[in-house]
């Protein structure tokens, strides 16, 4: 008979008899960053960057439409 205390299995324990049965408790493998404040912060600050790289491209492609409008000007007014 396995143990039923597992450090490292954290999903399932183990019963008598070889029955899998869901863990009991709060801890949760691989959630334990959503309560560290680094994680968190970490997490916020990527969020950060990706709104200024879309913005950036977002720009980018207004910049882009306008010279092409301004070049098509250019050529059928001439």
């Amino acid at each position: 008979m396995a143990p039923s205390y597992r450090p490292y299995s954290g999903e399932y324990q183990y019963g008598g008899g070889g029955e899998r049965r869901k863990a009991v408790g709060r801890w949760v493998p691989g959630v334990w960053w959503l309560s560290d404040p680094e994680m968190k912060r970490r997490r916020r600050v990527a969020g950060y960057k990706s709104f200024a790289v879309e913005g950036k491209v977002k720009a980018s492609i207004r910049r882009g439409l306008r010279w092409i409008k301004a070049k098509c000007s250019h050529i059928v007014h001439r």
